[in-house]
This record gives structure tokens, sequence and C-alpha cells, in this order.
């Protein structure tokens, strides 16, 4: 690849181009919103013209979707080996539920792709949704089919639809205001008495 103008180090292939130009368009999300970030801003960021952003994306729309990808799926690595250590798939479902929301509170560059005034921009997205359910599928699947096995997971269950419904509900629980604020301890319960009957055979915590 042509050395180009990306500051005092090029990168020198194209998988390294494209993380350059992800952190940029990251950077560009925390200093000016994901609403507002242009392609110019990008650019501007990873120290190269608009027409080498282009090279590697076809526009604003699939750099939010590669920083969706690429910050989803680190989440979910960090996650998972935190689910691992749970005793049981309604611990898996409750605690993974929780540390998700929480996530997205904290974490400043989830925050700005889940905010309630950006989600519908990052869900809109062509492939957006695809690749999120696609990842929370992919992901929950080994802890369905151990719940399946050990005769927890509620019989007849698709697998796929069971982690729709779960993502569907850390969706809401992230963009929608509810009636009253929860504490941790409240969302937990909450998600014990609804959420978990729909997945679990017979749950610890049944109200």
């Amino acid at each position: 690849m042509a050395r180009l103008r990306w500051g005092t180090q090029a990168p020198f292939d194209t998988d390294a181009a494209r993380e350059r130009l992800l952190d940029a368009a990251e950077a560009s999300f925390v200093r000016y919103g994901v609403m507002k970030t242009t392609i110019e801003d990008v650019a501007a960021f990873a120290n190269v013209s608009r027409a080498t952003v282009y090279r590697y994306f076809a526009g604003r729309d699939e750099l939010i979707l590669g920083v969706l990808v690429r910050d989803g799926g680190r989440f979910l690595e960090v996650l998972g080996r935190r689910l691992d250590l749970a005793p049981d798939l309604e611990t898996a479902i409750v605690e993974g539920v929780l540390q998700t929301v929480a996530a997205v509170e904290l974490d400043e560059n989830l925050g700005l792709l889940f905010a309630p005034g950006t989600v519908g921009l990052t869900t809109s997205i062509a492939g957006a949704a695809d690749a999120l359910f696609g990842m929370t599928a992919r992901f929950l699947r080994p802890y369905f089919e151990k719940g399946r096995a050990e005769g927890t997971l509620r019989a007849g269950l698709d697998l796929d639809e069971a982690a729709e419904w779960t993502l569907r509900t850390i969706l809401t629980l992230i963009t929608v205001e509810g009636p009253r604020q929860r504490t941790e301890a409240d969302l937990r319960g909450f998600l014990q008495t609804y959420l978990v009957p729909a997945l679990i055979t017979t749950p610890r915590h049944p109200g």
C-alpha cells in the first residue's frame, strides 16, 4: 500500500488503515457526537484526506457500523469472561443484562452509540440490526446450549429468538426511560420476575 499522509507513522496494510480510521471516528464521536460527526472530522483526526477515508469506508454510516461492531465485540469478550464464572443460566442472563446496561451508562464509546438521541441512527444503519442481533446470538448460544443440556432452558425455545428477546430487553432498558428509577437491586428483581421466566424452566427467584 502506498504511504499516505497519516502523520508520523503510516499503516502498511488495509486492516491497520481501517483500524486507524475507526479510532479517528471514535475520537470524532467523543468530540462532536455521533450525529454531528462528518467525514471531514474523521479525516482531520486521522490526518488524511476525505478521499482516503472513502477509500476504506463508503461513508459515515459504514464508519459508525465499524465502530459499533468493534466496540461491541470488545465488550462481549470481557463480558464473556465474567459470565463464564456464573453458577447457572439464570445468573448469567440477569448479570449479563445488568452489566450491559451499566456498561452503556459508564463506557463513553458505547454510551455515545446507544444514547437515546443517537440509537435511532445507530440501529437504522444498513447492516446494524443484523450485526447486533448476530453478535448477541453468537454470544448467548453457548450459554443457552448449556442450559438446554442441563434442562434449565425452557423446552422448545428457538435459541436465536431467545437471544433476540434478550437483546430487545437490553435495548429497551437502555433507550426508553421508565416510569421510575430503579436501583441495581430493583432492576435485578425486575429481570428475575419478567425476563427470566421467559427463558428458564424453574427460576430460582420466582418473584
